[in-house]
């Protein structure tokens, strides 16, 4: 990352406020600030002589520049120092039309004394007094690639909107004499070198200035024979058979924690068997999905799956059978059969879970930090404890009755179990009247829930970049959805004949050893997922693909490395620009990502921080070497780990476009298409 301020005023006009120069105070500055640039940017002038001065007294680049009033607005002008004289020289016509601090030049004189703009770094007052309408400059659409804005807030505001361009913040600095504090105003840009050019092409990517040097991507060695890739995005160019994916196989084997999504992986043959499997990989991403939505029919089932009616009426039946015997052989009663305990019915045992819950609950309520203001205001936390101890008193005072209860059945049971063995007379049976009726009305609520469970609803929709999930709960069709859905070899058809009579569907499911017991509600309803183009449509075979891509992206944050190999060969262009590139961008701010590609939508209009180019090498012995280039976007040459350097120029043109002819062939053949 390079620190710059290019924005600084050396020179006394009529725009500004009386102050006297100091190039001590500049050079202290620059000292001070550890600046990598400067350009000297004087209202409507570039004194030559003091811009000479200045450059042989400090250590750094210095740029050329100006600030011109342009239809009541501002812009800065800076050029490359090899072009000083001619730009002194424009500078100097420019000084010529303004003489008071209200003059400002027109575009057509602006256009005139600047016909060539793309050689010069251009940066209006964007959201900074006076802001330059650029549509009053017909001739700045196009050449303006970054605005300068007044504040970090500003600055960070407009990082983060797509539609608005890289924003730079500088100090607007007076270098007077007498000055003590320096504004800290500075932008920081991610290039190797500091040229016009290098400037220009990391201000078209905003991931690449900062306001700190934390916020900037560093160079990592990532194998052990030296070579670096950015901690951000790297771009892998290379013919084909170059090297590209022994480059990235051996990043994978030398990092562990790696996500690798390899050529022609999201790809499937057949297309039947592959959407077969898109919907069980929905289903396996989504299964909490379907067990969030399922979790209370589950507690439904699972309260009723060991209830067994038929069991039930066969109790009833028997107490029926053995009561009627029983006033039969009235007369024929014994002393045994006389003793009042062998007819004697048990003490009701209560269920105190519903007190164990609410104990629980007070306790939280109690025990709670975090909402313990709001508690207060409505309960006092002594009224609580008092709350607490009252219930546990209950508690203690209920649990003993019921011992006691428990204490006296047993006893009750034995002495039954001797009468009987010692009378002649049938014995009535123990019945529960009560949990009998209560089984009864439970099952009939659970016909009715599982009934209702199957109708047809949306429960869950993700939006993931153009495509949406969307989960719904609909009833089975068929024993064989069944069947996939218990993923065992296991024969449903009995049950599905059962289907609306829930009771004994689940009848049937008990009856079928091979199924979990905890798993039956699954086969109530059946969740199934789909994936929705953006004009909601059932995703095709080629769209299914690119959702695949997108979900494998989604989690790349979660490893150290994420490591994509051509991902064109599976996807088009538009798709790739629009979401794939912004994905990719995204992850590289927090995980290091490399790209093997020779399609220029990725290789170029991604924006890279660092580009790798492999080149096979075959020796004299036979033996195959890769050789592997390195540089910035913004470097002029390639190096690779042995010193040998190869333009990027070319490298760009031969590996993303198929040589200089051919790009310069299509751009004629488009240009003509467009008239």
């Amino acid at each position: 990352m390079k620190k710059l301020d290019l924005h600084i005023h050396t020179v006394h006009t009529v725009s500004d406020k009386p102050f006297e120069f100091d190039l001590s105070i500049l050079t202290r500055y620059i000292s001070e600030l550890s600046l990598d640039a400067i350009a000297i940017t004087n209202h409507n002038q570039l004194d030559i002589a003091q811009y000479n001065e200045i450059c042989s007294e400090v250590s750094i680049p210095v740029f050329p520049g100006i600030e011109i009033d342009l239809e009541r607005g501002h812009l800065l002008v800076i050029a490359s120092p090899g072009d000083i004289s001619d730009f002194s020289s424009r500078c100097d016509k420019i000084s010529s039309l303004i003489s008071t601090a209200t003059d400002f030049v027109s575009a057509a004189q602006f256009n005139e004394i600047f016909p060539t703009l793309n050689k010069y770094l251009l940066i209006p007052h964007y959201d900074k007094e006076p802001i330059l309408d650029m549509e009053n400059v017909v001739s700045l659409q196009g050449q303006v690639v970054c605005g300068e804005v007044s504040s970090p807030k500003k600055f960070q505001t407009y990082k983060k909107t797509t539609d608005k361009l890289t924003p730079v913040l500088f100090s607007d600095f007076r270098i007077a004499s007498g000055v003590t504090q320096f504004p800290s105003k500075c932008t920081y840009v991610d290039v190797d070198s500091i040229s016009i050019s290098s400037l220009k092409q990391a201000f078209t990517d905003k991931t690449k200035v900062a306001l700190s040097d934390d916020e900037g991507h560093q160079l990592i060695d990532v194998l052990s024979n030296g070579l670096k890739i950015s901690t951000g995005l790297t771009v892998l160019l290379g013919e084909r058979s170059s090297g590209k994916t022994h480059t990235l196989d051996e990043l994978a084997n030398n990092i562990s924690n790696h996500k690798y999504i390899r050529q022609f992986s999201l790809l499937a043959a057949d297309a039947s068997i592959d959407e077969k499997n898109f919907e069980k990989l929905l289903r396996n991403r989504s299964e909490t999905i379907a067990e969030e939505y399922l979790r209370p029919f589950r507690d439904v089932v699972e309260d009723v799956r060991a209830i067994s009616l038929e069991q039930d009426n066969s109790l009833l039946e028997a107490y029926i059978s053995a009561l009627h015997k029983s006033a039969s052989e009235a007369d024929r009663q014994d002393v045994f059969s006389k003793t009042r305990l062998f007819t004697e019915s048990h003490f009701d045992t209560p269920d105190l879970n519903s007190l164990v819950k609410l104990i629980e609950a007070v306790n939280t309520v109690i025990a709670n930090k975090e909402y313990e203001a709001i508690i207060g205001r409505f309960i006092d936390r002594s009224k609580l404890i008092e709350l607490a101890i009252a219930l546990m008193e209950q508690y203690a005072e209920e649990k003993e009755l019921l011992l006691k209860r428990e204490y006296v059945n047993e006893a009750l049971d034995d002495i039954k179990s001797q009468l009987k063995v010692r009378t002649a007379t049938t014995p009535i049976p123990e019945i529960d009247f009560y949990d009998l009726m209560l089984k009864k009305v439970k099952i009939q609520k659970y016909i009715s829930i599982a009934q209702a469970v199957k109708n047809e609803k949306v429960i869950y929709t993700k939006e993931l970049r153009s495509f949406k999930v969307v989960a719904t709960a609909l009833p089975y069709t068929g024993a064989l959805e069944m069947k996939n859905q218990s993923g065992k070899v296991v024969a449903f058809s009995d049950a599905f004949e059962q289907y609306d009579t829930p009771y004994k569907f689940l009848c049937c499911l008990k009856n079928k050893p091979e199924l979990s017991v905890s798993e039956y509600y699954k086969y109530f309803v059946n969740i199934k997922y789909e994936v929705r183009n953006r004009h909601g449509f059932r995703a095709s075979g080629g769209e299914r693909s690119e959702y695949n891509l997108l979900e494998q992206l989604s989690d790349a944050t979660q490893y150290d490395i994420l490591l994509l190999d051509e991902p064109e060969s599976s996807f088009d262009n538009l798709f790739l620009k629009s979401d794939v590139n912004s994905l990719i961008k995204d992850i590289s701010r927090t995980t290091p990502v490399i790209v093997a590609t020779h399609n220029n939508t990725i290789g170029a209009s991604i924006k890279p921080d660092y580009i790798l180019y492999t080149r096979k090498k075959l020796q004299d012995d036979g033996h195959v070497t890769y050789q592997i280039f390195g540089g910035f976007p913004t470097s002029t040459d390639l190096c690779d780990l042995c010193g040998e350097t190869i333009a990027k120029h070319d490298v760009l043109l031969d590996c993303l476009e198929a040589g200089e002819p051919a790009y310069n062939e299509r751009r004629v053949t488009y240009e003509m298409s467009s008239n």
